[in-house]
């Protein structure tokens, strides 16, 4: 794939002649591909020179790019033109609005000068920090990268005896990491240098790994483990006669320098240099932008800043809870994806399951299955249980587990003929794929029937669990618990009326004192709207538990606040994952996002369909609270739910379930009547709530103007429209037959992807 460049770059003409690919702006308009956004931070005199070297190993790689050009504005360039410079290079201010897929910041020739002495010092820390929520990866080359691992880490350089010059041999410290995929067990890299960084100083960072050394020029390769920033100390982007122009600029200027090591044939300064470090250096760069950018940046490069805030606040977490949905669970090859995610994270100690659930879409949740068990009785009861008993032999088989499958259903099946066992069936899903669970990954099974304790009219016994979950929690590194049931006094075990499972992951979360709950499910997070409404709706990065009650109450599909109630208490934050997708960072929800600044201006779209308005218009009823009064009172002697009201200087609209009053309309509007004998009573049904719920709109006017803009372009007429108390929803009220038109509206106008 080519690289895409500024039309007329010099480095055009001189690729094309090395047979690189190279892609102008004219040509790349006809392409229908999303390129690699990357950014090169040139700091070196030589610019034309280094974005040339840079350009020609981006661009021998099978991904498209798209370049970008920056320069300090602190600092003129002296050896390149202003024209040039002008043409080719964005500053800092016209680009920080952006967000990238990668970025390179070169080295300079300042290495013997203390950090804080650049005269672009300053703007390259402001320039490094934007890049940690603005890039998905850093590329920083030789005194880029300790300029990088002072300003991050706070490592010192150290200045060496004489300056390194020439190609050095290096060795792998790691070898199997992607970042030298394919390198041979030794290969060469160019140095020049004056300076460089101890090992006792990086290793005393946790953060940081070293990937590669050389036995003579010290640390080449640093990552963190994140893999959002690399350091490279070496100057694999360098021409064959790089080292030979710098060499003679330095003899010239009577510096005396050593001949470059290993450069020269035997080291005679009079033979042509031989370049031994082009295809380990192509394949460093290919590998970057393969496995460090493109594999995992975003599609939308836009939600690159979301991803990295909240990927940035999940790995803080010492201690995870982690909850894994019936989906997540159908069979052996969903399974070994958990137990991949459980063990890719030590933090993940305590393990929440379901029961399995369907395999496809014409499959039955073994939940289900266990409910017609008791339902059906006798011989159908046990067609149904042998049903079940061979799914998980199946499971057991394919994960090469020892667990005695039948033992465990004589027992299901000695409890099916006692009335009072019926809880204990239906929570057998739940046990059996914890204790699978807990054999495959080898982790201790705690049975939720023993630790996790509800009083005898069913509620939370919180005290109890808090003591006896507690000290089971803390005895163990690793555990899985069974989802959906508890115990009562009685020693009986009880199921969960509501989320089963999801109230299990949050009570041992909050017992645990977990800094994050992980609910693992089929999606990719809280989506922004109804996806059977909108094609393909974006998941959304970052919300809040009011944000979630808000789009709760309008009927949108996300967690209920009661089966998460005790990490909400607690303001543990809930990271929605996809078990299928555990690249993907999800959804984030806590308690306040003022730290957050999303790309999204709304977190979320929802709506029901099948209300009626009811306005009552009289002069002046704003000054007559008491009459306001005795209108609500109707409707609660008919213990009928006001969902909404609105109100004016002379009128009050109140919006009730059409469901609620169709067979006492007439009679409920007689008796409105005859509190307003003056007034009129005017009574539209088929009416459509849509609330739009976001945490800018209480500051931001546009968001409403949005919205309301929308509606206007599909020419669909706003019957009524409330801002919410909270400033984090606005309501409007449309006919029930433009509902699914209207979503897809103000969808469209807040989902779509800036320019």
């Amino acid at each position: 794939m080519p690289i895409k460049v500024p039309n007329d770059l010099p480095a055009i003409e001189t690729l094309t002649a090395e047979n690189i690919f190279v892609m102008t702006d004219t040509r790349a308009m006809t392409q229908d591909i999303r390129p690699l956004q990357i950014l090169i931070l040139n700091l070196m005199p030589t610019k034309i020179d280094t974005e040339t070297q840079l350009t020609r190993l981006l661009g021998n790689t099978p991904l498209q790019v798209e370049l970008e050009l920056l320069q300090t504005s602190t600092h003129k360039a002296s050896n390149a033109s202003q024209e040039h410079m002008i043409a080719f290079y964005k500053t800092f201010d016209q680009i920080k609005h952006k967000n990238y897929d990668g970025m390179i910041i070169t080295g300079a020739p300042v290495e013997l000068l203390p950090f804080e002495e650049v005269d672009y010092w300053d703007e390259l820390c402001e320039i490094m920090e934007w890049s940690k929520r603005h890039v998905h990866s850093t590329f920083h080359i030789c005194w880029g990268a300790q300029a990088g691992l002072y300003y991050h880490y706070g490592i010192e350089k150290r200045k060496l005896p004489k300056k390194l010059s020439g190609v050095y041999k290096h060795t792998l410290d790691y070898k199997k990491g992607m970042l030298f995929r394919g390198f041979d067990d030794e290969f060469f890299v160019p140095h020049s240098r004056n300076t460089t960084v101890d090992r006792e100083d990086v290793e005393r960072i946790s953060e940081l790994e070293i990937i590669s050394t050389s036995d003579e020029a010290g640390i080449y390769a640093i990552k963190s483990r994140n893999d959002k920033q690399i350091f490279i100390m070496g100057h694999s982007e360098y021409d064959g006669d790089t080292l030979l122009k710098e060499y003679l600029r330095d003899k010239n200027a009577g510096l005396n320098p050593d001949v470059p090591c290993n450069y020269f044939p035997e080291d005679d300064d009079t033979k042509e240099p031989i370049v031994k470090w082009r295809s380990s250096a192509n394949l460093l760069y290919c590998n970057w932008l393969n496995y460090f950018v493109y594999q995992t940046t975003q599609y939308d490069v836009n939600q690159i800043n979301d991803a990295t805030l909240s990927d940035a606040f999940t790995q803080k977490a010492d201690c995870k809870v982690a909850k894994f949905g019936g989906t997540s669970l159908a069979d052996s090859g969903q399974f070994k994806k958990c137990a991949a995610i459980i063990e890719e994270d030590t933090a993940r100690k305590y393990i929440v399951v379901s029961a399995p659930g369907k395999r496809s879409a014409d499959d039955v949740k073994v939940t289900d299955l266990l409910i017609a068990c008791i339902e059906k009785k006798g011989e159908q009861a046990e067609e149904i249980l042998d049903k079940i008993q061979s799914r998980y032999k199946v499971l057991v088989r394919g994960l090469g587990v020892k667990l005695d499958i039948d033992q465990e259903f004589n027992q299901i099946r000695n409890a099916l003929s006692d009335n009072t066992k019926s809880d204990y069936i239906i929570s057998r899903g739940e046990y059996l794929n914890a204790k699978i669970m807990a054999a495959y990954i080898g982790a201790d099974f705690i049975d939720a029937k023993d630790h996790i304790f509800l009083k005898e009219d069913g509620t939370f016994d919180e005290e109890k669990t808090k003591k006896v979950l507690g000290k089971a929690l803390a005895e163990t590194n690793r555990a899985v618990i069974p989802g959906f049931y508890g115990t009562l006094p009685s020693g009986e075990a009880k199921t969960f009326a509501r989320g089963g499972s999801d109230i299990t992951g949050a009570i041992v979360a909050a017992v645990a004192g977990a800094d994050l709950y992980e609910n693992w499910t089929d999606v990719s997070g809280l989506l922004m709207a109804d996806p059977r409404i909108v094609d393909n709706p974006r998941s959304v990065p970052v919300i809040t538990y009011k944000e979630l009650r808000e789009l709760s109450y309008m009927g949108a599909a996300v967690l209920h606040e009661d089966t998460v109630f005790p990490v909400v208490k607690l303001e543990i934050p809930i990271n929605i994952r996809n078990t299928n997708k555990p690249q993907e960072h999800g959804t984030l929800i806590v308690k306040n996002a003022d730290y957050y600044q999303s790309s999204l201006e709304i977190s979320g779209i929802s709506g029901k369909t099948g209300y009626t308005a009811i306005l009552i218009e009289k002069g002046k009823m704003s000054e007559q609270p008491q009459l306001r009064a005795e209108i609500l009172e109707i409707f609660d002697e008919r213990k009928i739910a006001v969902k909404n009201i609105l109100s004016s200087i002379d009128s009050l609209n109140i919006i009730v379930h059409e469901f609620d009053v169709r067979d006492c309309i007439s009679v409920l509007t007689e008796e409105i009547w005859d509190k307003v004998p003056q007034g009129t009573v005017t009574v539209t049904s088929d009416v459509a709530l849509i609330a739009i719920v976001g945490r800018e709109l209480g500051t931001s006017p546009a968001v409403a103007v949005k919205v309301l803009g929308a509606l206007a372009n599909r020419k669909i007429n706003v019957k009524l429209i409330d801002h919410g108390a909270q400033k984090i929803n606005m309501m409007v009220g449309v006919n029930s037959a433009d509902y699914m038109a209207a979503i897809q509206a103000i969808y469209t106008e807040f989902a779509r992807v800036e320019q």
